[in-house]
């Protein structure tokens, strides 16, 4: 998806996908500084649920603070 996203510079997309993709390479170094396996598809699965709360909370507080391009960007995210 990321090379897709490059290859047709859709701006959207990719700045999503790179934040995903970085959110997972972390995770994989913190369970090998712990000795574990690289992430899971459940903690794949925990991480993109933290990350649209993360959204979801900033959207909200960008429309509480009357910027609505900010909170559709979030949105987008």
């Amino acid at each position: 998806a990321l090379k897709s996203a490059m290859k047709t510079q859709d701006k959207r997309r990719l700045p999503t996908l790179r934040l995903i993709q970085a959110a997972i390479h972390d995770r994989d170094i913190a369970n090998r500084g712990a000795g574990k396996e690289p992430a899971s598809d459940d903690e794949i699965l925990q991480i993109l649920a933290k990350m649209v709360k993360q959204r979801e909370e900033s959207a909200k507080a960008f429309d509480d603070g009357k910027r609505p391009e900010l909170a559709a960007q979030e949105r987008d995210e």
